[in-house]
């Protein structure tokens, strides 16, 4: 307990003001003051930090632009609306782009060429919608790895058709299924073993390569879940 003598010590406010009773401060008052100072010092130590500390998820500057499209089966085509209409419809709806399909008897079909796929195109770009790709479900009734000849080739057949659609369309997309093991809802399809489907898959997509390569169109491969493959045939 200090003496009468020695009074206790009074700190000042540090920008050096004479003291009084306004601007004294305890020990206790002045502990709580540096411990502040020490906080906020090392808090603008830890923001400036954390800011020269580069975020993994903005590593790269180049930033892609997401498109949206919509695919052709989502309209009532071609009982209730036209392709103009299906076409005007996507791009009122907000979309970017519509992937137009292929099958025997529409407007894409074997019984059409260039000149009426590119009257197409230009009415795609007249309303102001993109053609994204075309596919077609007609590697189901006529599959690359089917067992029956007849229908591999024509299978084949219509897939090199669809390749000249969709370079004439202005699309560099194609949607391929390249076979299947099984297609349960064909009754009369012949499964395939999944080493044959996998060899006559390889076998056709390379047939279909050169004449792609020189229109420039992709052949999107499409995996279908279990059709691919079949464990039941590996036994």
């Amino acid at each position: 307990m200090p003496s009468q003598n020695h009074p206790t010590p009074r700190l000042t406010a540090p920008w050096g003001t004479p003291p009084s009773a306004g601007n004294e401060l305890s020990r206790r008052s002045a502990f709580k003051l540096a411990m502040g100072a020490a906080g906020l010092a090392a808090a603008g130590t830890s923001a400036t930090a954390a800011q020269s500390t580069k975020d993994p998820r903005k590593a790269s500057p180049k930033r892609f632009g997401m498109k949206k499209s919509i695919n052709q089966w989502a309209f009532p085509y071609p009982e209730r609306m036209n392709l103009r209409e299906c076409l005007q419809l996507a791009k009122d709806a907000g979309f970017d782009g519509i992937e137009l399909n292929y099958d025997l008897e529409n407007d894409l079909s074997p019984k059409h060429g260039p000149k009426e796929y590119q009257k197409i195109r230009k009415m795609a770009d007249d309303i102001g919608i993109a053609i994204s790709g075309v596919c077609s479900f007609l590697f189901w009734p006529y599959p690359l790895t089917s067992n029956d000849p007849a229908e591999r080739a024509r299978g084949m057949e219509l897939a090199g058709l669809m390749t000249e659609a969709a370079h004439h369309l202005g699309t560099e997309n194609l949607l391929v299924v390249p076979g299947a093991v099984h297609m349960p809802w064909r009754e009369d399809h012949d499964p395939t073993p999944n080493d044959v489907c996998d060899q006559r898959a390889r076998a056709a997509i390379g047939k279909l390569l050169p004449k792609a390569e020189k229109l420039k169109v992709h052949l999107n491969m499409e995996n279908i879940s279990s059709t691919a493959t079949c464990s039941r045939r590996r036994r």
